[in-house]
């Protein structure tokens, strides 16, 4: 059975929203520029440099710092925690042998009961997750976040967040450049009818944009949840063909005992960036069924 994930099929929604992005960005700038060519190479030539700090080395440090992720320090965890790692990781190479080959294993001081990749060369566990999760439940966690990794998830997330850096920044941008034209329509607003009408359009205008942004900004939270939820069932998907399905079946038993359930609204529901722990441990018995 191969892996059914991969960059394209893993983060199909984050690419298609990022080309919104660089197209807005690009339309944005041709406001300025009134060249259509040159808003293009210059919106390229931006967010290329961004996407390839973000990817950089420096990029990946200040995500690091920005999640409290620290290297592991003490004799102990390393002893403990190393092993485990490498076991996973070379089972992950031998499926995917153009997984980057400098990945690290992380450790942050919440005892929140989670594991998470960052970056390109970055997996970060919990104290909690430590705490809760035997040696095998472990390694079941781990393959989970190496297939991220090898589908691309972390690498999609950080372009995600470039291009919608940039589309908070024009929104800000706009925004200001209407509040500017309502306070000088307002400041002369009895003057003649033609500054009225000004101030009338302004005020539509914002309000419009303003629409717009709120329906743009929950349509895209809703496709990007969705699409982050069958990156989970990819990654699920991956931990099980390294060897480790049954590890990380059991890993999601314990997390869901040990979570405090309350009822979502159906906004949360639709926004909500994981399945519910039931629907992964099926998917995961399914698959044990399919090759029985």
């Amino acid at each position: 059975m191969k892996n059914r994930g991969g960059f394209f099929k893993s983060n199909w929604a984050y690419l298609i929203w990022f080309c919104f992005y660089f197209s807005f960005a690009v339309a944005a700038v041709y406001l300025f520029i009134n060249d259509i060519v040159i808003s293009l190479i210059a919106t390229a030539f931006i967010y290329g440099a961004c996407i390839g700090l973000a990817l950089s080395p420096v990029g990946e440090v200040i995500v690091r710092l920005i999640e409290g992720v620290k290297p592991i320090q003490t004799q102990n965890d390393k002893d403990y925690l190393l092993p485990i790692f490498e076991e996973v990781y070379e089972e992950a190479k031998s499926l995917s042998p153009d997984l980057n080959k400098d990945i690290r294993l992380y450790v942050t001081d919440s005892m929140a009961v989670n594991a998470f990749a960052v970056g390109r060369k970055t997996i970060a566990v919990t104290r909690g997750a430590i705490h809760v999760f035997n040696p095998d439940e472990l390694k079941g966690i781990l393959a989970h976040e190496l297939g991220h990794m090898a589908n691309g998830d972390t690498k999609a997330l950080l372009i995600s967040l470039v291009g919608n850096g940039f589309f908070s920044l024009i929104i800000v941008v706009l925004r200001i450049a209407v509040n500017i034209i309502q306070m000088i329509s307002n400041a002369l607003s009895g003057k003649n009818i033609v500054i009225l009408a000004i101030a009338f359009i302004t005020l539509m205008t914002r309000l419009l944009i303003d629409i717009s942004i709120f329906l743009f900004m929950f349509a895209g939270d809703v496709i990007l949840a969705l699409n982050s939820r069958y990156s989970e069932y990819l990654a699920d998907e991956y931990a099980y063909l390294i060897g480790y399905g049954e590890n990380l079946k059991n890993s999601l038993y314990i997390i869901s005992q040990i979570s405090m359930p309350k009822k979502a609204t159906l906004t949360e529901r639709l926004k909500a960036s994981h399945p519910y722990t039931s629907a992964r441990i099926e998917r995961l018995e399914k698959l044990e069924i399919q090759s029985a």
